[in-house]
């Protein structure tokens, strides 16, 4: 069960708060309480793009689904006005603090405005992962698989058109985040690891993982002159971005046939250009389970239950405060089951 029949799941439970609803028995999909949650619980998210707007949707479902009523608040990526919402939440009485981190690096500063209320980190893992402990927990997919995943696609892609030396363009997220790092370093360790010389044909461009931002950028890329029939493959950090390079080209009238293009995300966009081949791949992070689990691992914080009280998801194996809901690889052969 994938995303879209996810997130039905959800809506359905909303409309029914606090009865079950099932998911199947498979172990890699979220399941639901038969409990519901009578307390507070705050959740302040570090923007709404076209990935974390989906993980917000489905976290509010999620909480209606176990009987209370979960509002978001959007940071507008400044990490200053974050923290004064968490120490509002914390001042507010809320239970537990669900927050996905506008800056990865200052996790310490929140903890420290929390004061004694639980804490989980969704989606962005703090940089410094020592931070974590039985109170303050993290719930998101491991980046050390994202790029990897990405390169692996790409370079059977490659290898299926012949092709064992590349020119490539790099569109990356925001600068200094943890997970543009991996991503950004692991499609490239997994293409020199498959025996593929990958060769940059520009500097890697910051775009804020924003779609117009990376449509914008390629459209300054091509009027100074790049040259896309020397360019084998697109390397986006998300979906959104490859999607929005691919519009610029698309409004050049430049054939992008034969550049391979891989993202991250599986976005509903993302899957559909898989599915109709504007995108070779894109990897799979799943926002539904993120947002079950991450509201489930809140409740059971501010209850005092066990971390994995109703979580299917499998802990670090060096550190049982760290959760972690798989990425999945998506090609053409596979991206039907995601719709």
């Amino acid at each position: 069960m994938k995303m879209k029949k996810w997130m039905a799941m959800l809506l359905a439970g909303a409309m029914c708060a606090g009865m079950m609803a099932g998911c199947g028995s498979s172990t890699d999909e979220p399941q639901a309480s038969d409990t519901t949650f009578d307390g507070s619980i705050s959740f302040i998210i570090s923007h709404k793009d076209e990935y974390l707007g989906t993980l917000d949707q489905a976290a509010k479902a999620s909480a209606e689904s176990k009987g209370f009523s979960l509002t978001s608040t959007d940071c507008a990526d400044d990490m200053d006005r974050q923290i004064d919402y968490v120490r509002a939440a914390a001042q507010n009485d809320a239970d537990a603090i669900i927050i996905v981190l506008a800056d990865d690096t200052r996790a310490d500063e929140v903890i420290e405005a929390a004061g004694d209320t639980k804490i989980v980190f969704l989606n962005r893992i703090p940089q410094d992962e020592s931070v974590l402990d039985e109170n303050h927990v993290y719930v998101g997919s491991n980046e050390d698989d994202s790029g990897t995943y990405q390169g692996e696609m790409l370079a059977d892609a490659l290898k299926e058109s012949g092709k064992d030396s590349v020119n490539y363009l790099l569109f990356e997220g925001t600068a200094g985040l943890i997970h543009t790092t991996k991503r950004s370093e692991g499609v490239l360790k997994a293409l020199d690891a498959a025996g593929i010389t990958a060769t940059p044909a520009a500097d890697a461009v910051d775009c804020g993982y924003d779609r117009a931002k990376a449509m914008d950028q390629m459209t300054v890329m091509l009027a100074d002159g790049m040259d896309m029939s020397t360019i084998d493959c697109i390397i986006a950090n998300n979906d959104a971005m490859a999607l929005g390079v691919l519009e610029s080209l698309r409004q050049n009238e430049i054939d992008t046939s034969d550049i391979l293009v891989v993202g991250v995300d599986g976005t509903n966009a993302g899957l559909q250009a898989v599915s109709d081949g504007s995108m070779v791949a894109t990897v799979y992070q799943n926002a539904v389970g993120q947002a079950t689990a991450g509201v489930q691992a809140a409740i059971n914080l501010a209850s005092g239950a066990d971390l994995m009280e109703g979580i299917s998801y499998e802990t670090d194996e060096e550190n049982e405060n760290i959760i972690w809901v798989p990425f999945e690889k998506i090609t053409a052969d596979n991206v039907a089951e995601y719709f």
